[in-house]
């Protein structure tokens, strides 16, 4: 269990509260101080009743078992994931891996995530939200930072959650340049996926039993968060998320402002999603994301087809083009033509 305590807007006091134990849960569900307010995530305990609890969310995770043999891992990974992995490793002394785990930040990893994860926050503005320096040094020693350079510059970096005490490993941030110029996004999401099976093989050899994937897209948009996570294999899990506070009357008023915001709308349809899952089996579950996925994968390949045949008249009226004025050349006209 991971407990972050600290103070929202400077005033007030707020606990983020990461795996709890069944007991914690219901302690805080019942007794949290009048002033305070707490955010706990990740609980395997489905709580019904409790005098401070504001919204109680379902969400999915995809966790990889780590006491498997790394062989086994690496064969549920898709070949596509299997493809990109050995493009990475490829790039040889042009790839490098940096991590910060806590302590002093001497080369400043932390400051070059949050420029990175700030600048892709920008193209996905009302699934994501800026980050501060603060913020994401407020979760250490609770968390683990991978940053990957591509030629000195950094690509991709993720901020993951650690307990060691319980052995698993959550993806908390994540960021890259696949908003860049294409050639850029293209080897953003070769590294992207380097960088996970680096993590997975890391923290395997540190001891750790469990990499949680973070959670599974709900709604339509997030479909290729899932595609992209269902790569490397994993089990499907539910897991329960709480808003409590010691004023819970005042804070649900609180709630009821806020929900006229675009961001704070996603959010109640994100949270209303994840009710769909509680009555499905996880086969049930499962195959219905694996559905979704082929069917985005059809739209996909039906998208490239229409634009490909959009391209092919361009394609022969340039061939005739060119045709015309190796004709002309000869003419001394070719210029007219080009």
């Amino acid at each position: 269990m991971i407990i972050i305590r600290n103070k929202l807007k400077g005033i007030i006091p707020y606990q983020l509260v990461y795996w709890p134990t069944e007991t914690t849960l219901k302690e805080l569900a019942e007794n949290l101080p009048f002033s305070h307010y707490a955010r706990v995530a990740f609980a395997s305990t489905d709580l019904e009743h409790g005098r401070c609890i504001i919204t109680h969310t379902l969400s999915l995770t995809l966790l990889i078992d780590l006491r498997r043999p790394l062989g086994a891992i690496y064969k549920d990974l898709i070949e596509n994931a299997r493809i990109r992995i050995h493009k990475a490793e490829k790039l040889g002394g042009r790839l490098m891996i940096r991590r910060y785990s806590g302590g002093p930040d001497v080369d400043g990893l932390v400051p070059q995530f949050v420029k990175l994860y700030n600048d892709f926050a920008r193209g996905k503005p009302l699934q994501t939200s800026p980050v501060s320096e603060a913020r994401e040094y407020s979760y250490f020693p609770n968390a683990d930072l991978m940053m990957a350079y591509l030629d000195g510059q950094p690509i991709c970096g993720h901020l993951n959650l650690v307990d060691r005490d319980v052995g698993i490993v959550r993806l908390h941030d994540s960021a890259n340049r696949r908003f860049d110029d294409p050639a850029t996004a293209r080897l953003a999401g070769i590294v992207n996926v380097y960088l996970h099976w680096y993590e997975l093989e890391k923290y395997r050899d540190e001891g750790l039993t469990t990499y949680d994937f973070g959670s599974l897209g709900q709604v339509e948009d997030s479909i290729g968060v899932n595609r992209f996570k269902m790569q490397f294999g994993g089990t499907i899990i539910r897991e329960h998320n709480y808003l409590l506070a010691g004023a819970p009357t005042v804070w649900r008023l609180a709630f009821t402002l806020m929900s006229h915001t675009k961001r704070w709308q996603r959010r109640i349809q994100m949270e209303r999603a994840g009710e769909r899952w509680r009555n499905m089996s996880l086969e049930e579950i499962r195959q219905t994301i694996k559905d979704s996925i082929a069917a985005y994968e059809r739209q996909l390949q039906a998208r490239r087809q229409a634009n490909t045949s959009d391209l092919r008249p361009a394609a022969r009226v340039s061939s005739e083009t060119v045709s015309r004025g190796a004709i002309d050349l000869k003419h001394g006209k070719a210029s007219q033509h080009v």
